[in-house]
């Protein structure tokens, strides 16, 4: 990335620091059906359903609620799983949307999925017609209002097993195998001399090992990443590239280091560097890797997508505004407790709830 372009990124970061806590952009515009589709086929391609159903131990006979169904991806997955028999509710607010999953669901042959239109405030009278043993939320759980109350009131409708699912885009996504678009220049880069790199440094024996083996490359993308997302989210990763009270001058230009400096105050006057990282303070977690994230894009911009920045720069919409954090701690007020947590791709989260005892 040019010197200049990439000042111009990090100006643009530093401005999203501050607004990405603020308050939400204004609603767009509903998209078009078929632009709908096209966004839903996208999302898909790099979002897939399958590893999750198979988690969920989704079986014949189970009734199933799909909120905010869209144009029917998930729905269509489940209904095909239960194998003609149990019910699958496909709720929307849309109307053309739940025309399109019926006129689909009939093509085909899925007589058990069952689209149904609802308002758009609140728990719809519909939902109380029926006990789900699964109830799913896919880029749905931002758009809700009073949700605490909302999920309250749809625990009771849960069957004794039953499990609420929410699907959520990742506000500080990780590293992914795909982020690695030059492995031998990035291999070439970390077999140098290691003294006093932080990033050789850090890595596992087990990654140093397999840096030499050109037979291994597959286990070696796999061994860099699990390597550089544990380097990603360590609050004490700094140190690597500290001298003097202020980031070393021979690895950041001026406009990285000042960036970088502020962001490293934050996180001091946070008092995050003071104690082990927490992963449920979304807030410092994303400054972390806000940090961190410049030292790979100085170090291997050149060898990582997006010049190793990665895709944590927010574009603007309600979705992205909704940590999986704060969701986590309305459930539990509302009186789920966390079951499991699934990465279904570098952007995207699912969560398993389960209603906690009684």
């Amino acid at each position: 990335m040019p010197r200049h372009a990439r000042t111009a990124v990090l100006l643009l970061l530093s401005i999203l620091a501050t607004w990405i806590a603020g308050p939400l952009a204004p609603a767009q515009a509903k998209p078009p059906m078929e632009l709908a589709i096209k966004r839903q086929q996208l999302r898909n391609k790099y979002t897939r359903f399958e590893p999750l159903i198979d988690a969920l131990g989704v079986t014949p006979g189970m009734t199933i609620l799909d909120i905010g169904a869209g144009p029917g991806y998930a729905s269509f997955l489940l209904a095909e799983k239960l194998r003609g028999s149990g019910k699958v509710f496909a709720t929307d607010i849309r109307k053309d949307f739940v025309d399109y999953i019926g006129e689909e669901a009939k093509r085909r042959g899925l007589a058990n999925l069952v689209p149904v239109l609802v308002k758009g405030e609140g728990l719809d009278d519909f939902y109380s017609r029926h006990r789900y043993d699964l109830v799913l939320l896919s880029n749905v759980y931002h758009c809700l209002d009073g949700r605490v109350d909302y999920f309250a009131r749809l625990r009771g409708l849960l069957t004794r097993n039953g499990r609420l699912v929410v699907v959520l885009y990742n506000q500080a996504p990780l590293f992914s195998v795909e982020d690695l678009t030059d492995v031998e220049g990035l291999v070439a880069s970390l077999s140098g001399d290691a003294e006093g790199d932080p990033f050789v440094e850090r890595l596992s024996p087990a990654t140093r090992q397999l840096l030499g083996d050109k037979a291994a490359r597959e286990r070696l993308e796999g061994a860099l990443v699990d390597d550089f997302n544990r380097m990603l989210v360590d609050p004490r990763f700094y140190e690597g590239f500290y001298r003097d009270s202020y980031f070393r001058k021979d690895f950041f230009d001026a406009p990285e280091r000042e960036f970088a400096n502020w962001l490293l105050m934050t996180l001091k006057e946070d008092g995050a560097l003071d104690r082990p990282a927490d992963p449920t303070n979304a807030r410092t977690m994303r400054t972390v890797i806000r940090l961190n994230r410049l030292f790979f894009a100085t170090r291997f911009g050149e060898y990582l997508a997006n010049d190793g920045l990665g895709a944590y720069v927010p574009a603007g919409d309600a979705n992205r505004q909704t940590s999986k954090y704060v969701m986590l701690r309305e459930l539990d007020a509302a009186g789920y407790r966390p079951v499991k947590e699934m990465t279904l791709s570098p952007y995207f989260d699912a969560v398993i709830m389960a209603p906690k005892a009684q």
